[in-house]
């Protein structure tokens, strides 16, 4: 059974913005190390910005491991997905995979919701209670501060 975890925050843009600022960034300054959680030092492959499915990466994180990305959903400004496979290091034995889905939804001219959601599948029953753990306590703030940074880009850009 997949562990899921969703994240949003409001960015003061239009979604068209907002879209392009979160498949532009560079995935470095994107996902940074925080708390235990370790940022992108690596990217092999596509780099920024995402522009069709099929688009791939490799990323080598901070502790060493590693993960490949590939978009899978592609439709501006409402949304994209990817799904994330081949976990090297503290994660490979407790995820098979996972998929993350964007969602941008405009509320007004100049305010949009993002919503990040991030579903994981465990190897096995006994990693799904230990997966679950890590990803409930460590994954919304890892998350909540990517997305501060889209919310900075979109909203500068947007000015």
């Amino acid at each position: 059974m997949p562990v899921q975890i969703s994240v949003c925050e409001t960015v003061n843009a239009p979604a068209s913005d907002v879209f392009d600022a979160a498949v532009s960034m560079d995935a470095r300054e994107l996902i940074k190390a925080h708390g235990p959680m370790p940022g992108i030092r690596n990217v092999e492959g596509h780099d920024a910005p995402w522009e069709k499915i099929g688009d791939k990466r490799r990323h080598t994180l901070s502790d060493n491991s590693s993960v490949d990305e590939e978009l899978i959903a592609f439709t501006p400004p409402q949304t994209f997905g990817y799904r994330l496979t081949n976990f090297k290091g503290a994660m490979a034995p407790l995820v098979k995979g996972a998929r993350a889905d964007w969602h941008f939804t405009q509320s007004s001219a100049e305010r949009t919701k993002i919503d990040w959601t991030y579903a994981f599948t465990p190897t096995s029953l006994a990693a799904e209670g230990v997966l679950w753990f890590f990803v409930k306590l460590f994954w919304p703030g890892y998350l909540k501060a990517a997305l501060s940074r889209v919310k900075e880009k979109a909203e500068a850009n947007s000015r």
